[in-house]
């Protein structure tokens, strides 16, 4: 070799080596930009734009992988149904080959012509991943001064994507950790709502003992109980569960404990039927707004003088009463709809004997719909059961152990399989 060829030589590879040193200082901006930002749309943005720079291409498109399916996020100068009309193997196209196999392919000298009237001579895809799993393919289309995808640019591109998979990740993570962040305040104010709704302690009324206890689960729901007693002789026993979860549960449970209150502390004679119909309206006209928002309540009205219960059920679980004389469960269903959805509607009122020894059993439906590990249901004849086998406690002590019934069954369930339950249970003395 002559001195001059070996100089050209020296030459040529001093300026691939300048310019491979200058790519590689550019992918490390590039790379210290892109997981500086912390937003998805932003992040495949500025990446769209750094991929075409780096390797010099005409047009390209980026594409993540949302509920099982390649969705395109980011495309400049080629449409969606045209990156998925590539074809490649498998009857695959190539953005999904490239996803399921994790690798990069490059094809060249294609000279194909599509409908959208691009002439397409080369492409490349890669894979956006982590060592772990793939979240999604780059495609870049043409180089925009003529020529194939090389080596190089395969090796220049998936550099780059490695710090966009990065990105990525830590842009859903943030993006999950706020929608926890969120919903773990949504729920610290439904609780707080809930608890300033729920009563402090159990009253104490004349001719019966009174239990009621609330077992909250993860997600805090509507869930509504009160003992209100209206004179010497006479005292309401309320409960109720919104259909909802969370904040607007808690407001709308909240909006309707109100109105019962009100309507109670005005008219104390009135009777269960009628409050139930103007509770309902009331919550028609001017509480519940969405139509697949409603309320379940069951009204009951302890007459202790004349030893009577007279109760009406607004689309609640129907309360179980026990006669102590006949030693059988009575299910109360009288009522009417569910509240909050129908306006207008006339409520029926059913009537109970009542003496000693009677009790009434009220709960919400979080009870019956507890699952064990196989996902059975807790159902009505094991909360019937329930009553019967642990007949002899007092109403508190009943509660209490009724959990532990739900506890034993649900035992080895998932946690998101629980909700929220109340239990009431009234005695006679």
């Amino acid at each position: 070799m002559t001195n001059a060829n070996t100089s050209t030589a020296v030459e040529d590879l001093e300026a691939k080596l300048a310019s491979r040193t200058a790519q590689i200082r550019d992918l490390a901006t590039m790379g210290a930009v892109v997981t500086s930002i912390l937003e998805m749309n932003a992040v495949l943005s500025v990446t769209m734009d750094m991929a075409i720079r780096l390797v010099d291409g005409e047009v390209g498109a980026l594409m993540t992988e949302e509920s099982g399916e390649l969705q395109t996020q980011v495309s400049w100068g080629v449409g969606d149904q045209f990156v998925k009309s590539l074809m490649y193997e498998d009857e695959l196209d190539l953005p999904t080959y490239c996803f399921q196999k994790r690798e990069t392919i490059i094809l060249t000298d294609l000279e194909v012509k599509s409908d959208e009237g691009i002439t397409l001579d080369t492409v490349m895809a890669t894979p956006i991943q982590t060592r772990d799993k793939c979240l999604g393919v780059a495609i870049i289309i043409n180089k925009a001064n003529g020529g194939n995808y090389t080596p190089e640019d395969k090796e220049a591109l998936e550099m780059l994507l490695n710090f966009v998979a990065v990105a990525v990740e830590n842009s859903r993570l943030i993006k999950d950790k706020l929608r926890q962040q969120k919903i773990d305040q949504e729920m610290a104010i439904a609780r707080q709502v809930q608890e300033t709704i729920l009563p402090a302690t159990v009253e104490i009324v004349k001719g019966a003992q009174v239990g009621a206890v609330y077992f909250p689960a993860r997600e805090v729901g509507g869930d509504f109980y009160d003992i209100v007693p209206v004179d010497d002789n006479r005292y309401y026993v309320i409960i109720g569960d919104v259909s909802n979860k969370g904040v607007p549960a808690a407001l709308v449970m909240s909006a309707c404990s109100g109105i019962i209150s009100s309507i109670l502390e005005q008219e104390p004679q009135i009777a269960v039927s009628e409050l139930a119909g103007r509770v309902n309206q009331l919550m028609v006209d001017h509480v519940i707004k969405d139509r697949e928002m409603f309320v379940t309540l069951f009204f009951s009205c302890f007459d202790m003088e004349a030893r009577k219960l007279t109760y009406c059920n607004g689309g609640h679980m129907p309360g179980l009463f026990w006669s102590d004389e006949l030693q059988k469960i009575i299910e109360l269903a009288e009522g009417g709809p569910i509240v909050g959805q129908f306006g207008d509607m006339v409520f029926k009122e059913g009537e109970q004997r009542i003496a000693s020894g009677d009790r009434l059993f009220l709960y919400t439906d979080g009870l019956t719909e507890a699952m064990d590990a196989d996902g059975n249901l807790f159902g009505r004849e094991r909360a019937e059961q329930v009553l019967s086998a642990e007949i002899g406690l007092n109403p508190k002590e009943f509660c209490l152990r009724v959990k532990e019934w739900v506890d034993r069954f649900a035992q080895g369930a998932a946690e998101d399989t629980h909700d929220d339950f109340t239990i009431v249970q009234v005695r006679v003395d």
